[in-house]
Protein backbone atom coordinates (compact mmCIF):
# COMPACT_ATOMS: atom_id res chain seq x y z
CA UNK A 1 0.00 0.00 0.00
CA UNK A 2 2.96 1.99 0.88
CA UNK A 3 4.45 1.74 -2.36
CA UNK A 4 1.13 2.25 -4.31
CA UNK A 5 0.77 5.77 -2.76
CA UNK A 6 4.30 6.15 -3.33
CA UNK A 7 4.26 5.38 -7.30
CA UNK A 8 1.39 7.71 -7.14
CA UNK A 9 2.96 10.80 -5.61
CA UNK A 10 5.85 10.45 -7.81
CA UNK A 11 2.86 10.69 -10.93
CA UNK A 12 1.05 13.16 -9.75
CA UNK A 13 3.55 15.76 -7.76
CA UNK A 14 5.28 16.63 -11.74
CA UNK A 15 1.71 17.64 -13.00
CA UNK A 16 1.18 19.61 -9.91
CA UNK A 17 4.47 21.50 -10.03
CA UNK A 18 4.20 22.46 -13.58
CA UNK A 19 0.23 23.12 -13.37
CA UNK A 20 1.71 26.00 -10.53
CA UNK A 21 3.75 27.62 -13.00
CA UNK A 22 1.07 28.93 -15.41
CA UNK A 23 -0.53 31.04 -11.97
CA UNK A 24 0.33 34.58 -11.45
CA UNK A 25 1.10 38.18 -12.41
CA UNK A 26 3.64 38.30 -15.37
CA UNK A 27 4.25 41.73 -17.13
CA UNK A 28 6.18 43.42 -20.20
CA UNK A 29 7.46 46.93 -19.46
CA UNK A 30 8.29 47.53 -22.32
CA UNK A 31 4.68 47.41 -24.31
CA UNK A 32 3.59 47.82 -20.81
CA UNK A 33 1.58 45.05 -20.86
CA UNK A 34 1.10 43.02 -18.27
CA UNK A 35 -1.09 39.15 -17.85
CA UNK A 36 -2.96 37.59 -14.82
CA UNK A 37 -3.02 34.23 -15.19
CA UNK A 38 -4.67 30.94 -13.29
CA UNK A 39 -4.76 27.65 -15.86
CA UNK A 40 -5.87 25.44 -13.78
CA UNK A 41 -9.45 26.84 -12.92
CA UNK A 42 -11.48 30.27 -14.03
CA UNK A 43 -11.38 32.34 -10.46
CA UNK A 44 -9.91 35.10 -11.66
CA UNK A 45 -11.91 38.58 -12.17
CA UNK A 46 -12.57 39.72 -15.37
CA UNK A 47 -11.70 43.29 -15.46
CA UNK A 48 -15.25 45.83 -15.61
CA UNK A 49 -17.51 42.50 -14.69
CA UNK A 50 -17.27 42.26 -11.34
CA UNK A 51 -19.31 38.70 -11.15
CA UNK A 52 -17.89 37.08 -14.01
CA UNK A 53 -14.85 34.82 -13.55
CA UNK A 54 -11.98 33.84 -16.62
CA UNK A 55 -8.85 31.98 -16.58
CA UNK A 56 -6.67 35.40 -17.26
CA UNK A 57 -6.47 37.97 -18.92
CA UNK A 58 -4.24 40.27 -21.02
CA UNK A 59 -4.40 44.10 -20.32
CA UNK A 60 -2.46 47.24 -20.80
CA UNK A 61 -1.59 49.57 -23.64
CA UNK A 62 -3.79 47.13 -26.11
CA UNK A 63 -6.76 47.77 -27.62
CA UNK A 64 -9.19 46.65 -24.84
CA UNK A 65 -9.05 43.98 -22.81
CA UNK A 66 -8.08 40.23 -23.86
CA UNK A 67 -10.23 37.43 -21.66
CA UNK A 68 -8.82 34.10 -21.92
CA UNK A 69 -11.80 32.15 -21.60
CA UNK A 70 -10.16 28.82 -22.40
CA UNK A 71 -7.90 26.51 -22.36
CA UNK A 72 -6.97 24.47 -25.11
CA UNK A 73 -4.33 21.91 -24.50
CA UNK A 74 -1.76 21.71 -21.95
CA UNK A 75 1.76 20.00 -22.91
CA UNK A 76 4.52 19.76 -20.17
CA UNK A 77 5.69 23.65 -20.55
CA UNK A 78 2.73 24.50 -22.91
CA UNK A 79 -0.33 26.54 -22.55
CA UNK A 80 -2.90 26.18 -25.76
CA UNK A 81 -5.81 29.21 -24.79
CA UNK A 82 -8.16 31.12 -26.35
CA UNK A 83 -8.97 34.38 -25.77
CA UNK A 84 -11.14 37.07 -26.89
CA UNK A 85 -11.18 40.68 -26.85
CA UNK A 86 -13.82 41.99 -24.51
CA UNK A 87 -15.49 44.22 -26.99
CA UNK A 88 -16.18 41.05 -28.97
CA UNK A 89 -14.72 42.11 -31.69
CA UNK A 90 -11.91 40.13 -31.95
CA UNK A 91 -10.53 35.99 -31.18
CA UNK A 92 -7.09 34.54 -30.77
CA UNK A 93 -5.14 31.46 -29.61
CA UNK A 94 -2.60 31.87 -28.06
CA UNK A 95 0.50 30.02 -26.81
CA UNK A 96 2.07 30.14 -23.94
CA UNK A 97 5.60 28.83 -22.80
CA UNK A 98 7.28 28.49 -19.86
CA UNK A 99 11.30 29.72 -19.78
CA UNK A 100 13.47 28.52 -17.40
CA UNK A 101 13.82 32.27 -15.28
CA UNK A 102 9.66 31.71 -14.42
CA UNK A 103 9.01 33.55 -16.89
CA UNK A 104 6.58 32.81 -20.02
CA UNK A 105 6.87 34.14 -23.96
CA UNK A 106 3.39 34.34 -25.35
CA UNK A 107 3.23 33.27 -29.30
CA UNK A 108 -0.02 34.25 -31.22
CA UNK A 109 -0.75 31.39 -33.75
CA UNK A 110 -4.29 33.39 -35.65
CA UNK A 111 -3.06 35.22 -38.50
CA UNK A 112 -5.14 38.85 -36.87
CA UNK A 113 -2.49 39.97 -34.14
CA UNK A 114 -3.18 41.62 -31.41
CA UNK A 115 -3.09 45.32 -32.01
CA UNK A 116 -1.35 47.52 -29.06
CA UNK A 117 -1.38 51.63 -28.88
CA UNK A 118 1.61 53.55 -30.04
CA UNK A 119 0.69 57.60 -29.97
CA UNK A 120 -2.79 57.91 -32.07
CA UNK A 121 -2.20 54.64 -34.06
CA UNK A 122 -2.90 50.99 -33.53
CA UNK A 123 0.12 48.95 -34.53
CA UNK A 124 0.19 44.67 -34.19
CA UNK A 125 1.44 43.73 -30.87
CA UNK A 126 4.87 41.25 -31.85
CA UNK A 127 4.00 37.66 -32.74
CA UNK A 128 6.22 36.70 -29.60
CA UNK A 129 5.97 38.49 -26.38
CA UNK A 130 8.15 38.01 -23.43
CA UNK A 131 6.96 37.97 -20.03
CA UNK A 132 8.42 38.20 -16.75
CA UNK A 133 6.75 37.97 -12.89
Amino acid sequence: MKKLFLLGLAVVAPMLSWCQDFRGHFINEELKVKLELNADSATIGVPGLPDEFCYGYLQGNLNGTWIILKVVKRKENKLTVRAVCDNGSDAQTLELTLDEKGGLSMRQIDDALIKTIEGKKYVKLPKVVAFHR
